[in-house]
């Protein structure tokens, strides 16, 4: 009789951690799939510099080296905050925007002016198709070529005091062609 109850009692258990297993192993999987989901990447395409004393901005590939880098870090000059005006451009499908353009500005300590300060500029990859990017040594433009909103980041290449990294982010909206818009309740005969 003792012996039939604990095979009896066997059972039920298998019976328990089987279905302890299965729940386990579908709460073990759900955040493994929530990890291997979408992911935003940004990617660097290039460099800017803000304002100089003349009052421009220099955008494209490759304008700093190395040596700018490290002469203006033992310099110790610290860039606190970037602006990048304005903060949305509007412009339809095919229009132009080259970054050299952007009013960029960097504040040092006791928000003095930076000129010339590095800066990277990134844009997620997911996106970088649509943009229609055209970077030379002397500007990074782009001629969207699908409507949406596209953000773009400049990122200091010289640390803040506290050693991070400081930047600003501006959106290009793209809204697409008349011909693709639809009708207006007031267009609409």
């Amino acid at each position: 009789m003792v012996q039939r109850k604990c095979s009896t009692i066997s059972g039920w258990q298998a019976a328990v951690w089987a279905v302890g297993l299965v729940v386990a192993g579908a709460t073990i999987a759900e955040p493994s799939r929530a990890q291997t989901g979408f992911q935003i990447v940004w990617v660097v395409i290039g460099e800017a510099s803000s304002v100089s004393e003349k009052g421009l901005a220099h955008a494209g590939r490759q304008l700093f080296m190395a040596s700018d880098l490290v002469s203006k870090s033992l310099a110790n000059v610290k860039v606190e905050q970037v602006d990048v005006t304005p903060v949305i451009h509007q412009l339809a499908v095919g229009e132009r925007l080259c970054l050299a353009s952007l009013d960029i500005r960097t504040l040092g300590p006791g928000k003095t002016p930076v000129t010339e300060a590095p800066l990277s500029i990134s844009v997620r990859q997911d996106h970088k198709q649509q943009l229609g990017l055209n970077r030379t040594k002397r500007n990074i433009c782009v001629t969207p070529t699908a409507a949406g909103e596209y953000p773009l980041r400049l990122t200091s290449m010289l640390p803040a005091r506290d050693g991070t990294m400081r930047g600003a982010q501006m959106y290009i909206r793209v809204s697409a062609p008349d011909s693709e818009k639809p009708a207006a309740a007031a267009d609409v005969p």
